[in-house]
């Protein structure tokens, strides 16, 4: 062992590697803890409001025309059981032209 300045001899090197190593391990669990403890205090994230009694069930899907350079939305009532579509317009507007809507219950029965 090699003695310090002051006399004492100085701790092993694999002592001071042990100290250091619990060191490092109660600062990560006290890192841990304060995330833990802050992602608790979090508020919950809603993403939508529940469906309102008498509501529509949609679902929107947009999709290449055939043919053509745009995309058209196709937009799907459920609960109606229709079918609209929407494509931009052939000039410079900027409002979506209304494609008559389908009866899919009469086109597929049902």
């Amino acid at each position: 062992m090699v003695a310090s300045s002051e006399g004492s001899p100085a701790p092993p090197r694999h002592a001071m590697k042990r100290g250091l190593i619990v060191l490092l391990a109660m600062v990560n669990a006290v890192l841990v803890m304060a995330l833990l403890a802050a992602c608790g205090l979090l508020p919950a994230a809603i993403a939508q409001p529940p469906a309102r009694v008498g509501g529509g069930n949609y679902l929107c899907v947009t999709a290449k025309a055939p043919g053509q350079s745009y995309d058209v939305v196709y937009l799907l009532d459920q609960a109606s059981r229709q079918l609209h579509a929407l494509y931009p317009p052939q000039g410079s507007g900027r409002q979506l032209t209304r494609a008559p809507s389908r009866d899919l219950q009469a086109d597929f029965g049902g």
